[in-house]
């Protein structure tokens, strides 16, 4: 256990919180460096946007662990929906990249819409939710990250059957990723409603969860600078 008792952070940042931090800030990394090889993958500009978006959001999300701050703990939901908004398009984009041989204008820009409506929800929230805001945006959040999971497995299911060798192995990955957030969030809402479930228990699975997310940009990461050099020669 480490003690951080000044500047109003929280006194006692278990575990989950270093982890969580050390896995969604690497994943970033992560994504930088995948990015770097996106010529190898045909999938266009804007599923590599939605990936950044994703960690970078649930990466901000995190951080809100060292405030004790009510409203700081609901806005740090604000990010954690954006980021279930962002992974779920960006696994949706790849989709119709791939699969359906498309990718509307739709798909690029309604992620980007129902961000901007998560503020006003915030703000809803913060006027006829006082003293309840933090538990507010909570439940909007475990239900995006239930939607936006289904989706993932959905599409991340469709894209397994159609892919060959590592990309197998990413796809896997970010479907098992999409499984253990459905379970983390569903259990959060359980415990709301009145149904006691161990915080450590629940906070588990959203650890597993991030595991499998950096694991899937660690294979997709490897895969695309090892294609790289067999066609380019390219080392760096």
């Amino acid at each position: 256990m480490i003690y951080i008792p000044y500047y109003g952070l929280e006194e006692s940042v278990d575990w989950h919180v270093i982890l969580s931090n050390t896995f969604w800030w690497l994943s970033l990394v992560l994504v930088a460096i995948a990015y770097r090889y996106r010529n190898i993958w045909k999938v266009g500009g804007t599923p590599w946007t939605f990936l950044f978006l994703t960690f970078l959001f649930f990466g901000i999300r995190e951080l809100g662990h060292f405030s004790t701050s009510p409203l700081i703990g609901s806005i740090r939901y604000i990010f954690g929906i954006w980021s279930a908004i962002f992974m779920s398009s960006a696994l949706l984009s790849i989709y119709m990249r791939l699969c359906r041989k498309e990718s509307g204008k739709a798909v690029t820009y309604t992620p980007f819409v129902l961000a901007l409506l998560v503020p006003v929800i915030w703000l809803y929230g913060y006027f006829t939710e006082q003293g309840n805001l933090e538990n507010f945006m909570l439940v909007i959040e475990s239900l995006v990250w239930l939607i936006g999971g289904s989706i993932t497995v959905y599409t991340t299911y469709m894209l397994g059957t159609q892919a060959t060798g590592n990309f197998v192995k990413v796809f896997m990955l970010f479907q098992v990723s999409a499984f253990f957030a459905i379970i983390w969030k569903f259990l959060r809402l359980l415990d709301l409603a009145g149904n006691p479930i161990s915080y450590s228990v629940i906070e588990s699975f959203e650890t597993i969860f991030g595991v499998f997310a950096i694991l899937a940009m660690l294979v997709l990461a490897q895969m695309l600078r090892k294609l790289s050099t067999q066609l380019y020669g390219n080392k760096s």
